[in-house]
């Protein structure tokens, strides 16, 4: 539990910073004033005051935001101070809302750009301290393990040897590979070798579709080349844009098949991540760099709240020649918003059960 909760910590903090960076940072250079640079939500914990911008650290680590003034002008009843450093910052040209339509697009899509880009910096990361996969060993010896599998949850690590299936002794990984895919989902004994102590563990296999057979979230001992920095540059972009597509079908396929199955919040991440840590640094890069894909994939999705309905708004309005009321802009987020806390309350609860249950 403290491996999982300390990793959760590291890897949501690195990413919500970075995203909320892309939006800080990009705001800064146009010259937009920027109120408040957060990581998390609710009451703050920590905060400092350099300038005009405070820095915070909230009490709720699900999120971040970079708040700047003229987002949502204040109307009339609004504080009197809020009133007027949203007129003075308006006298000096410097409201997020004065901007021009791709000015303000560009901040807005600076977060999900950011964590494009630091999952590009991982992978490269990774191939340049780990080297690049040219072949899988046919030993039984346990290269990689996948979060939330059966695997995963029997506590197996990388580096693990199977030395037999129910009784079957195995020497290769394909005659591993078929006793366990006989085996269907029913219940199946391993014998394993961690260093020089063998010892059993009890599992279910699950049915990968994709693959038509049983399989327990496991691969082989890979097999691998050192690679100079132009050649980790081309394999982490071309790991990145590979990436991203398959988790843009797999939303596509969820979206069109009306299903939540693949939908997770904050607890499944945390223990896919608490899982990775225990299986090594490598495979704790690996997932950090896919989960800020699927962060800046989701942020671009046109949906009030999030950038891609900021993005959304700002198109609209350069075909439209003028803006939306802002008070109607604003309304539109708070719902957006309000509906996206719903689903998040919805998606933590079936986590729960899920994992725990």
């Amino acid at each position: 539990m403290f491996v999982t909760i300390i990793s959760f910590i590291f890897v949501l903090g690195v990413l919500i910073l970075v995203h909320e960076f892309g939006h800080f940072i990009t705001a800064k250079k146009i010259g937009i004033r920027v109120e408040e640079f957060a990581i998390g939500f609710g009451p703050q914990l920590i905060s400092k005051r350099k300038g005009e911008t405070v820095y915070s650290i909230r009490a709720v680590p699900l999120g971040g935001f970079c708040s700047m003034t003229g987002e949502f002008p204040p109307d009339d009843d609004a504080p009197e101070e809020e009133i007027k450093i949203y007129e003075e910052t308006k006298r000096n040209g410097r409201t997020f809302d004065q901007q021009l339509p791709w000015q303000r697009f560009l901040v807005s899509i600076m977060g999900p750009v950011l964590n494009f880009v630091l999952a590009f910096i991982l992978f490269i990361v990774i191939f340049l301290g780990y080297g690049l996969p040219v072949s899988q060993s046919n030993t039984t010896e346990i290269g990689q393990i996948t979060p939330q599998m059966p695997a995963a949850e029997a506590g197996l690590r990388p580096g693990d040897k199977i030395v037999s299936v129910n009784g079957q002794k195995t020497e290769t990984w394909q005659e591993m590979s078929n006793l366990l895919a006989e085996s269907g989902d029913q219940e199946v004994v391993l014998e394993v070798k961690r260093e020089n102590e063998i010892f059993k563990v009890s599992l279910s296999p699950e049915y990968n579709q994709q693959l038509d057979k049983a399989v327990i979230g496991i691969s082989g001992k890979i097999i691998r080349e050192n690679v100079g920095p132009i050649k980790a540059v081309v394999q982490g972009f071309n790991q990145t844009v590979y990436s991203t597509k398959l988790i843009i079908v797999g939303v596509v396929d969820m979206i069109k098949a009306r299903s939540a199955e693949g939908l997770g919040g904050p607890v499944m991440i945390a223990n896919v991540v608490g899982q990775a840590a225990k299986t090594g640094f490598e495979n704790l890069l690996n997932w950090m760099a896919v989960i800020s894909i699927n962060l800046g994939i989701i942020n671009l999705l046109p949906l009030p709240a999030l950038d891609g309905g900021r993005l959304i708004f700002i198109i609209v309005e350069k075909i439209r020649g003028k803006a939306l009321p802002a008070e109607k802009e604003g309304l539109i987020h708070m719902i957006g918003f309000a509906l996206l806390m719903l689903l998040m309350v919805f998606i933590i609860y079936r986590d729960i059960v899920n994992i725990f249950f």
